[in-house]
C-alpha cells in the first residue's frame, strides 16, 4: 500500500472491524438513544424498537458501563439513564 497515508490505512481497518461487530456498537447507542428520550422504557419495548428478539446483552453492556440504570416497578422492569 506505497503512498497512503497511515491515516487512510487506520480508517479502513476501523471501517472493516466496525462491519465485523455487526452494528453491535450502533444497537448500543440506539438503546442508549432510546432510554434517554423515554425513560422508564419497559425491555419488551426497547426489543420492538430494535426489532430484536431481546436485547438483554444491550442492557447489560449499558449498565455496566454506568449509563442506565435498572429499577423494578411491580412486576415490571424499567430503564433509566444515569
Amino acid at each position: 500500500m506505497k503512498g497512503i497515508s497511515k491515516a487512510s490505512k487506520k480508517k479502513a481497518k476501523g471501517a472493516r472491524t466496525a462491519k465485523k461487530t455487526g452494528g453491535k456498537s450502533s444497537d448500543l447507542e440506539k438503546t442508549l438513544a432510546m432510554i434517554r428520550a423515554k425513560p422508564g422504557i419497559r425491555p419488551s419495548e426497547i426489543n420492538r424498537r430494535l426489532n430484536r428478539l431481546e436485547s438483554d446483552g444491550l442492557r447489560a453492556t449499558l449498565i455496566k458501563r454506568g449509563l442506565i440504570r435498572k429499577e423494578k416497578d411491580g412486576s415490571a422492569m424499567r430503564y433509566y439513564p444515569v
